[in-house]
C-alpha cells in the first residue's frame, strides 16, 4: 500500500536541515538517518498488519502511523541544539518538545483533524516507559507501531557505537560509564524480573546492553521480531557482556526470548 506523503518528507528535510550543518551536529545527522529508517519499519508494518488489522477498515490510521513515524523525533533537534544531549531526564522531554514544534510550525496543518489527532498521540507517548491504559484500539495500534519502529533502528545505531570510538558514541548511549566490567546489580535484577529497564537506572554501558535486550518485551509485531532475529544485532549487543555468573544468567534468559525456539542451554552453546 503506498501512502503518499512526499509533501512531507520534503518539509522534514527543510526543517532538520539548518540543525544538521557542522562537525559537531554528527548526532542530529544520525537523527535524519533515523527517522526515514522509522518511517520505512512503520510503512512495512502498515502492509503487512493492514490485512487483519483495524488499518483495512480506517485509511486514517495507516495515513496517522507514517506521519507519526516520520516526525516522531523531530524534538531531537532543538534538544540537542540547546542541551547538547539526549537525554531527557537532563534538558527535556524530546516527545512533547515535537508536538509544540508540530503545532508552532503546522507541520499538520493541510490533515484531517483525526488523522492530526492520531499521529500526534504516538508521537507524544513514543518515549513513554508505559503506554496509558485508555488508548483506543486504534491509537494503541500505531503508536505500538513506532514504538517498535523506534526501537529496533535504535538497536542498529547502538550496536554501531557500542564498540567503535565514533564521535557521536557518547550521545547516543546517553553518557553512561564505559567500563566493560561494571553493572549495576537492579538492572541485572530487573532483566531476571521480567521488567523494561528505566533509562534513569542506567550507569554503565552494560546496563545499557541489558535495557536493550529488555525491549524484547514489548516487540508485538512478528515483523519486527523476525528482523531483529535475523539481523543479528541483538546478540551483537548481548555477546559484548562479560562472562560472569550474574550476568550470564540475564543474558541466557534474554535470548531465549529473541530465540524462543531454542533452550536455555542451546542458547548458551551457540552464544
Amino acid at each position: 500500500m503506498n501512502i503518499d506523503i512526499t509533501g512531507h518528507r520534503e518539509q522534514f528535510l527543510a526543517f532538520v536541515e539548518p540543525y544538521t550543518v557542522g562537525v559537531e551536529n554528527g548526532p542530529l545527522r544520525l537523527k535524519v538517518e533515523h527517522s526515514f529508517q522509522v518511517l520505512e519499519h512503520v510503512e512495512l508494518l502498515v502492509t503487512l498488519e493492514r490485512p487483519s488489522s483495524e488499518l483495512a477498515k480506517d485509511k486514517d490510521l495507516a495515513r496517522a502511523a507514517v506521519l507519526a513515524a516520520l516526525y516522531h523525533d523531530c524534538g531531537r533537534f532543538p534538544q540537542f541544539r540547546d542541551y547538547h544531549t539526549f537525554v531527557d531526564a537532563h534538558s527535556v522531554n524530546h516527545a512533547q518538545l515535537g508536538l509544540e514544534l508540530i503545532h508552532e510550525q503546522g507541520f499538520f496543518r493541510h490533515e484531517a483533524d483525526r488523522v492530526r489527532t492520531l499521529a500526534e498521540t504516538a508521537i507524544g507517548l513514543h518515549n513513554q516507559h508505559t503506554l496509558p491504559p485508555d488508548l483506543t484500539p486504534g491509537a494503541r495500534l500505531i503508536t505500538d507501531m513506532v514504538r517498535e519502529a523506534d526501537k529496533l533502528d535504535i538497536l542498529r545505531i547502538i550496536a554501531g557505537h557500542l564498540d567503535n570510538a565514533l564521535p557521536e558514541k557518547d550521545s547516543v548511549l546517553l553518557h553512561v560509564r564505559d567500563e566493560p566490567q561494571a553493572w549495576t546489580a537492579s538492572v541485572v535484577a530487573d532483566v531476571l524480573a521480567g521488567r523494561v529497564i528505566r533509562y534513569s537506572d542506567l550507569r554503565y554501558v552494560n546496563d545499557f546492553r541489558l535495557l536493550l535486550g529488555t525491549w524484547l518485551h514489548e516487540l508485538n509485531f512478528p515483523a519486527t521480531r523476525s528482523a531483529l532475529a535475523h539481523s543479528g544485532v541483538m546478540d551483537t549487543i548481548l555477546d559484548g557482556l562479560p562472562r560472569l555468573p550474574e550476568i550470564e544468567k540475564a543474558v541466557l534468559y534474554l535470548r531465549t526470548l529473541l530465540h524462543p525456539a531454542l533452550s536455555p542451554q542451546t542458547n548458551r552453546e551457540q552464544a
